[in-house]
């Protein structure tokens, strides 16, 4: 009995097997395509047809409701799937739809167009702007900043019945070509290239639209919000659009919507629909965000249509959106109001003017130029400087010297907490060193962690905590929880050792939920919690026990020349970059060595490529090869057309921001070897998702044995 169980067992599960494998079909990387991009149709409709091929299930979006597409899905196939786009009569203007065709992680749009016997749409563009005029590049402030809107008129492309007599005002703007409108990232047919980066305290107004008699309009704008700390969903009440008749009385429209309501870090179409008394001349827009570098916006279009609520002008409240603004890129100092002492700064709590400051300079970030200025009435944290005193003045601030500045006040709801932004540098006075270090503590209290959260809050006193690490949040800042036997704390950032500001060293520690860590840290909270660690002045390491016991555990280490190339050399193509790459020059610390010529491919919205040269000989390729924190990738090697092997390195902490990287940590499991076919001398390396097209090579070897 039990033998012929056996064998009926595995009967069944031979013709199991046999369904799965002739289910499945492997079909190779996500890819789509569709046979064309655009359709025209006449008056009075009709169908054509196109053929999709999509190596995963695929699916239509759309919302014109005079476009039918059938089949509006289907599944993964190698074979062409032919599909069948009916268009309904118009009796009305011309119109244009965008149809997107999906497999999730990559969209086409197919563009329908069809005439009408109301003629073109063109006359109804009040005002249209892409930003697209020239593409920006990472090349200003010390020389790896995006623009900020005054240093840069690329972002100037406005077209329109309208616009040729905008002006604009702004502060906070920069103009950014990554993480555009048109990635896969993107649930609207944008523009792409430019878009509009919002920083603190920012806003970007558009003034003087003229109307030209009409009354009756549609704002929409793409926008996409995406933030590791705010949060990844748009939310209106952050988001403010404000109009006004004569650029100094502005009424908010709060009726609005957003197409991509509910999802996490996407670009959608924001609209607005209202209307305007009669005899309107000019028109002028704002818009304002509450939160710092979160939201982006492109394709800002005003045209006349049926509009809705008409707006009372005569509720506008006096608002300073200042012809120009104040973004940072200038190097003239700002108008100041006066002197002012911390306390009656904070008193005043003037978020449009500026005033002069005198302190001592403490905490110390020379990453970023923030720090605590403290006189005889209290202190304050200075959040940002104007990018040219940052360039001018960060390598000669200190700790411990006296400092003068104008700046401008922000209340920070999120840590409650009073911030001087937007800050011009006029003097200090000091040893110039720059130097973090006078901050490190001499003395630390060692308590509890129940002994440290009934403690106050303090910038000068610090304790030593040791608890068991229960969580990790973050690798690169080093946020994470320990526990002891009397309670559990958050740490808010730690380093590898007292440097005075986070330099994203955590990883490099090699700490683990388990181990027993020592710290040092300040008493600090966030929205009422207490926590340690925080920002500008984190905690830093002292030991730790690895959770199973026994010694104190090093970070990984690596050997000078280790990750440097070795008997291969490259070609860079399309979205490729290594130590020959000017102000993006790929460099790095990789277990703890400098490391002089890394390659990395793509970008965040773009594949990337390049050709590796070897002797001839040579049997095979060694590296170490890392994807993009938080993403994941796939590298294609290809030897004369014929593809030789496709990859998949893991997200690395470390590989993210500009470089200099600083924390790339590697082992055994990111190390490659690829086989060559014989005589081989040239290998094509290339990234193949967009959306996850960035890795970093590391120590590229020619391996002959």
């Amino acid at each position: 009995m039990k033998l012929r169980n056996l064998f009926v067992g595995a009967i069944a599960s031979a013709f199991a097997l046999a369904a799965c494998q002739e289910k499945e079909q492997n079909l190779g990387v996500p890819d789509l395509s569709i046979s064309v991009s655009e359709m025209t149709f006449e008056e009075a409709g009709g169908e054509q047809t196109l053929t999709v091929n999509a190596t995963r299930d695929w699916k239509v979006q759309t919302d014109a409701d005079w476009v039918v597409v059938d089949p509006a899905s289907g599944e993964a196939s190698a074979d062409d799937q032919t599909v069948t786009v009916s268009v309904l009569e118009n009796t009305g203007m011309d119109r244009t739809a965008d149809i997107k065709f999906t497999i999730g992680m990559k969209s086409k749009y197919l563009t329908v167009s069809q005439a009408g016997p109301g003629g073109s749409t063109e006359a109804l563009i009040v005002y249209y702007n892409d930003y697209d005029k020239v593409e920006a590049e990472k090349t200003y402030g010390s020389g790896s900043s995006w623009p900020y809107l005054d240093q840069f008129d690329g972002w100037m492309n406005q077209t329109g019945t309208g616009a040729a007599n905008v002006e604009y005002a702004y502060s906070g703007m920069s103009a950014r070509a990554n993480s555009t409108s048109d990635s896969n990232y993107s649930d609207y047919p944008g523009s792409g290239k430019n878009n509009m980066f919002f920083g603190k305290s920012a806003y970007l107004a558009t003034k003087n639209i003229a109307l030209g008699g009409a009354t009756d309009f549609t704002l929409t704008f793409g926008t996409e919000k995406y933030s590791q700390d705010n949060g990844s969903v748009f939310t209106k009440s952050e988001y403010h659009i404000f109009v006004s008749n004569d650029a100094a009385k502005w009424v908010e429209i709060t009726d609005y919507t957003f197409a991509g309501d509910g999802t996490e870090g996407r670009w959608n179409l924001a609209t607005a629909n209202f209307s305007v008394p009669a005899g309107t001349e000019n028109l002028s827009i704002c818009i304002k965000v509450d939160v710092a570098s979160s939201y982006r916006m492109d394709d800002f279009k005003l045209v006349i249509s049926e509009g809705g609520a008409e707006v009372d002008f005569s509720k506008g409240v006096e608002m300073d959106f200042t012809a120009g603004g104040n973004t940072g890129g200038s190097t003239t100092a700002p108008e100041s109001k006066g002197k002012k002492t911390v306390e009656e700064f904070i008193a005043a709590a003037d978020t449009q003017n500026y005033y002069e400051l005198t302190g001592t300079v403490s905490g110390f970030n020379p990453t970023y130029c923030s720090f605590d200025l403290t006189d005889a009435t209290g202190k304050i944290y200075v959040y940002s400087v104007l990018d040219a005193s940052k360039a001018e003045w960060t390598s000669k601030i200190s700790n411990g010297g006296t400092i003068t500045i104008y700046g401008q006040y922000l209340y920070y709801e999120q840590k409650s907490q009073h911030e001087v932004v937007n800050a011009y540098i006029v003097s200090f006075e000091g040893d110039g060193s720059g130097s973090v270090d006078s901050g490190k503590p001499e003395t630390l209290i060692k308590a509890t962690v129940a002994e440290f959260l009934a403690a106050e809050e303090s910038s000068s006193v610090w304790y030593e905590l040791t608890g068991e690490i229960i969580s990790i949040a973050k690798q690169d800042y080093g946020n994470f929880t320990i526990k002891d036997a009397t309670g559990e704390i958050y740490i808010y950032g730690m380093t590898s050792k007292w440097v005075g500001s986070n330099d994203k060293s955590f990883s490099q520690i090699g700490l683990k939920v388990g181990d027993t860590v020592t710290l040092g840290t300040l008493r600090g909270s966030y929205n009422g919690q207490p926590q340690g660690g925080g920002n500008p002045v984190p905690a830093f390491y002292i030991s730790h026990v690895p959770g199973e016991g026994g010694e104190v555990v090093t970070p990984p280490a690596g050997e000078t020349g280790e990750y440097e190339p070795q008997g291969v050399t490259w070609t860079l193509g399309e979205k490729a970059y290594d130590n020959t790459s000017g102000s993006n020059a790929q460099t790095g610390t990789v277990n703890g060595v400098s490391v002089s010529n890394l390659l990395k491919l793509g970008t965040g919205s773009l594949v990337g490529d390049a050709t590796l040269h070897v002797a001839a000989g040579t049997k095979k390729l060694g590296f170490y090869c890392v994807a993009w924190k938080g993403k994941t990738a796939q590298v294609k090697f290809s030897v004369d057309g014929t593809e030789v092997t496709t990859i998949t390195p893991a997200a690395n902490t470390g590989a993210t921001g500009n470089p200099p990287y600083t924390s790339i940590t590697v082992t055994e499991s990111d190390y490659y070897e690829v086989d060559l076919p014989s005589g081989a001398t040239d290998v094509k390396v290339e990234t193949l998702d967009p959306a996850n097209g960035r890795v970093i090579f590391i120590g590229l070897k020619a391996i002959t044995e």
